[in-house]
């Protein structure tokens, strides 16, 4: 096991015989593969209290189980979006130096922000979003999508009390819960063979307590839950079924006919319709989310695809026991319907220009953008004070760049392009970052700052800004008498957090920086809707109408 060593850097290597002690189900795994691919494969850690086992952000491969002790797993980059306004001083009539903040939803209500109570994250347990702090204990898994997916960690775990827990490779949970398709790229990359597993009974232990310790606390966190009665949610528990989807499974498709609803428990659904030129992904849903309202509420096929983007689990709900609860509980119809409301409707209006194709459309950034910023470079020297402007107003980080794609004789230099298909949504470990109905990209407060991203986007066009937080940090002095307890000393300390941020175009000013900074009129902001739809009507028009050939041959008739 040479490949797998090299991964876990630490912690005291676990014999099979050792490993079947920790967790038994793995007797029911074949001998010949448990002694095949269980060496070298997991590792024991035991820690104090107070140690940390694992940092929000940080990449991992691999998850952990808890055989003792108690964790307290929580979310410490402040829940707060980045957000700017203009500081004392100008540096002209339009042109403001910004400065960048945190505030959060209460202080600054967006009303685009998603209404949660709730925070998912890589574990059987929501975190509160008023406050991100849980508890896990023996028996909890954790890390499961890190280490299946290479997402960053979506949470920090420290001890609250001296622990033992084991660390694994994703071959062992395999073993454990069986299986999950591995994709065509990764089979064409991967030199090591995969090995097929069934899975135990660790998998049906870990549904049941789910089931029975967290599905309740789930379907709760979802806002359109909160009217429904104790009673009924009892009933639920017992006929939602929890199915589990492989990578590019499609769990319910368009065109057909509408059976259930369903709640993402794990991992991540990408959601996409049927376009002129290929299929546009609409969204990426995480862990809380929901789908499949649509079909039901309105008793119509389903208007989109969706499918696993990697492994998903879900709680589907039989559309019988749906309409059930829309019955019996018409708080939650009431709550649907806006939702469902404004989902067709951003799927009736999605209109294009005429004379523009989808492909251009889409590709540079034009598909229904509120605003779109424009360089003309027939007018650009490329002197680069747009980009030194930006820069001067927004801390000495610019937000702009002046590269990208093209249309005419325009460059397409706005913050989110619209793509066709969002890569920056497909590996955010706490579906912090989502597309609103207009499919514009929102980061919401709860971005852990992973970078994730920043780093997937193609254009450049989401950035990690830096900024100074003060945290209080509690440390425990001990005193050289024994008989004396500790004391607890807090101190502050000032750390650097980051937070994910899209440019906005400076919609705090008249003008945006880089705009007013231009001294060629190059740099312009516009309603994309408008500006090309207009001047490609006005470009028919002119062609098709007036300019026959009789006609363009007497307007250049000069004699």
């Amino acid at each position: 096991m040479d490949e797998t060593a090299g991964k876990l850097t630490s912690g005291e290597p676990l014999s099979v015989e050792q490993l079947l002690e920790y967790l038994p189900a793995l007797k029911e795994v074949p001998a010949v593969q448990l002694e095949k691919y269980a060496k070298g494969a997991a590792v024991l850690h035991r820690y104090r209290k107070g140690e940390t086992v694992c940092v929000e952000g940080e990449f991992g491969s691999t998850a952990y189980y808890i055989v003792s002790g108690t964790v307290e797993i929580s979310i410490q980059n402040p829940l707060a979006h980045l957000r700017t306004r203009p500081a004392s001083g100008f540096f002209g009539r339009s042109m403001a130096r910004m400065k960048s903040f945190l505030l959060d939803e209460e202080q600054d209500k967006r009303a685009e922000a998603h209404d949660r109570k709730f925070i998912g994250i890589d574990a059987n347990i929501d975190l509160p979003m008023n406050k991100p702090i849980a508890e896990l204990g023996p028996g909890e898994l954790f890390g499961e999508m890190t280490c299946r997916t290479f997402q960053p960690r979506s949470a920090t775990v420290i001890a609250r009390e001296p622990c033992e827990m084991v660390e694994m490779l994703r071959v062992i949970l395999d073993m454990l819960v069986g299986n999950r398709q591995v994709s065509e790229a990764s089979k064409a990359t991967s030199k090591v063979k995969a090995p097929t597993f069934k899975g135990t009974s660790f998998k049906t232990q870990m549904d049941e307590k789910y089931r029975q310790r967290s599905l309740e606390t789930h379907l709760r966190s979802v806002p359109l839950f909160a009217s429904v009665g104790e009673e009924f949610l009892r009933y639920l528990k017992e006929k939602v079924e929890l199915v589990s989807f492989n990578q590019n499974d499609v769990i319910c498709k368009e065109g057909e006919e509408a059976d259930a609803f369903y709640l993402i428990r794990s991992g991540m659904v990408r959601v996409s319709q049927t376009m002129p030129g290929g299929d546009m992904v609409r969204t990426y849903l995480s862990r809380g989310d929901f789908f499949g309202e649509i079909g039901l509420l309105r008793s119509i096929k389903r208007i989109a695809t969706c499918s696993a983007l990697d492994a998903v689990d879900v709680v589907k709900i039989p559309g019988a026991e749906f309409n059930l609860m829309l019955e019996k509980f018409p708080g939650v119809r009431a709550q649907l319907e806006p939702v469902a409301d404004a989902r067709m409707t951003a799927t009736m209006s999605r209109q294009i220009p005429p004379g523009l194709g989808l492909d251009d459309y889409l590709n540079q950034g034009l598909f229904e953008a509120q605003n779109l910023l424009l360089i003309d470079l027939d007018n650009c020297t490329r002197c680069d004070a747009c980009v030194q402007a930006c820069a001067k107003a927004h801390d000495g980080i610019s937000r702009l760049l002046r590269d990208g794609l093209r249309y005419d004789h325009f460059l397409v230099a706005t913050a989110c392009r619209s793509c066709r298909d969002p890569l920056c949504m497909t590996q955010c470990p706490v579906g912090s970052i989502r597309r609103k109905e207009n499919l514009e990209i929102i980061i919401e407060d709860w971005c852990i700052g992973c970078g994730k991203c920043a780093e997937l986007c193609p254009y450049g066009n989401i950035n990690m800004h830096p900024l100074e937080v003060t945290k209080e940090v509690k440390t425990e002095v001990k005193s050289p008498n024994p008989n004396i307890p500790p004391t607890v000393k807090i101190e502050k300390k000032k750390t650097t957090t980051y937070k994910a941020n899209t440019c906005d175009l400076c919609t705090q000013l008249s003008v945006p920086s880089c705009v007013y900074a231009c001294p060629h009129d190059a740099a312009k902001r516009v309603d994309p809707q408008r500006f090309f739809g207009d001047a490609l009507e006005l470009q028919n028009r002119l062609f098709n109408d007036e300019w026959t050939p009789a006609r363009r041959y007497q307007m250049h008739h000069t004699h």
